[in-house]
């Protein structure tokens, strides 16, 4: 028997999966519930039913079940003989459970089997009453089985103390799907923080990026205003040192006096001065 995944599957999930006949490719019904070989804890087949209300009724061996799939079933009916082994099998379906001590613990409500063996690899139970809504599904082995039939399933005691949760109740989820929005809003919240961490940073290094440029534009502009703050300096002390040696040095100013200088020898006669002397040895 081919399957889409060789692996476990809960009797459940298959419940109403629609049956078709490989050889012909007529649709035989839909699969309503499974045979259990209770003390081999093995599928015999299965019933699957058709017509108006599912009054007709179409036994299936597991022996001709040729594929399991996602949408139904395929089978290979011809030649199938019904044995006396699939006549003996049980349906599991709401029995109670009771251990080997005389106590009743739950309900069976489900099996998983192997979809390639037919193999049945664990029970699985709820607690009584309303205690089973809330308490979710509980599991045991096919080796803890002591005894099945049509109203009860008997199983040691030791075996169903120690059950372990195969679906967490509805206070486990609700504290697990509490615990995973809280997980959820820390990732959140720290998603949030990181990328406020990340903006500062990028602020910042922007900021210091500008204050570099802003000091690195000042230097230079600062720089050219001393060297011509000092140079004027410069200029303003030549020009009045030049002030200063020409007011304590009189001959500067004649050095200072563009044009042409005439020499006057204080020996030299004028002409004037000739004929007036003249004039005055001859009235003597």
């Amino acid at each position: 028997m081919a399957a889409a995944d060789a692996t476990n599957i809960r009797q459940s999930e298959l419940q109403g999966r629609l049956v078709i006949d490989i050889e012909t490719t007529e649709e035989l019904g839909q699969l309503t519930h499974f045979l259990v070989d209770v003390k081999n804890h093995q599928l015999e087949g299965f019933i699957c039913r058709s017509g108006l209300l599912g009054r007709e009724r179409t036994p299936v061996m597991w022996v001709q079940v040729e594929s399991i799939g996602q949408d139904s079933i395929l089978v290979r009916q011809n030649g199938g003989v019904i044995t006396e082994r699939f006549d003996e099998a049980l349906i599991l379906e709401k029995q109670a459970v009771w251990t080997d001590a005389g106590n009743n613990i739950g309900t069976l409500v489900d099996y998983c089997f192997n979809l390639q063996t037919g193999a049945v690899t664990q029970y699985l139970f709820t607690a009584p009453g309303w205690q089973g809504l809330t308490d979710g599904l509980y599991t045991f082995q096919p080796e803890a089985v002591v005894s099945a039939g049509k109203k009860r399933v008997m199983a040691r005691q030791m075996d169903l103390e120690n059950a372990p949760q195969f679906v967490p109740g509805v206070p486990d989820r609700l504290a697990g799907a509490f615990q995973q929005d809280f997980d959820q809003t820390r990732q959140d919240m720290q998603k949030v923080v990181n990328s406020t961490q990340e903006v500062a940073e990028q602020v910042q290094q922007q900021t210091q990026k500008l204050a570099e440029q802003a000091r690195s534009q000042f230097g230079q502009v600062f720089g050219n205003v001393k060297r011509r703050g000092k140079k004027l300096r410069s200029q303003v002390n030549d020009r009045v040192a030049d002030v200063a040696a020409n007011l304590q040095d009189p001959k500067s100013k004649n050095r200072g006096i563009s044009g042409t200088t005439i020499d006057v020898d204080s020996e030299a006669v004028w002409p004037e001065e000739d004929e007036d002397r003249t004039r005055a040895d001859a009235d003597h």
